[in-house]
């Protein structure tokens, strides 16, 4: 009788686990960007010839490097038969034969300049901090 009892409770949480992992497995990934934010497909979503990609820049003093398709390149190398010419904080430059090619780092997104709201004029705030009011001496 106790055997048969220990089996059923073995069975039953063995049951809930299983489906809690099935649930588990249908949430999605919190970390994934969203399909808005122009984000092109990695891995075997990917399409085989849509040329080469700009994945990451990296600018420090004295030296600037691209990660172009998966490729580390630092500013003047080759990328195939393009030369890597200038390097910025949003894109890079390629000049090969076919001309330039600029690769962007965020091909669908557009800076632009923030206008203030109609009817009202953008003022410096005032620093109301008492450190930097001059405190007279009693």
């Amino acid at each position: 009788m106790v055997k048969r009892l220990i089996h059923t409770i073995i069975a039953a949480a063995l049951g809930w686990a299983a489906t809690q992992a099935a649930a588990a497995e249908m949430l999605p990934d919190p970390t994934r960007p969203p399909l808005a934010a122009g984000v092109a497909a990695t891995g075997a979503n990917a399409t085989p010839d849509a040329g080469p990609v700009l994945q990451s820049v990296k600018i420090a003093p004295g030296r600037r490097s691209a990660v172009i398709s998966g490729q580390l390149l630092a500013q003047g190398e080759r990328f195939g038969a393009a030369k890597l010419v200038s390097i910025s904080e949003s894109e890079v430059v390629l000049l090969g034969a076919e001309g330039r090619q600029t690769l962007k780092l965020f091909p669908g997104v557009e800076k632009r300049v923030a206008l203030p709201p109609q009817g009202q004029d953008l003022k410096p705030a005032k620093n109301k901090s008492k450190r930097n009011t001059e405190q007279k001496a009693p």
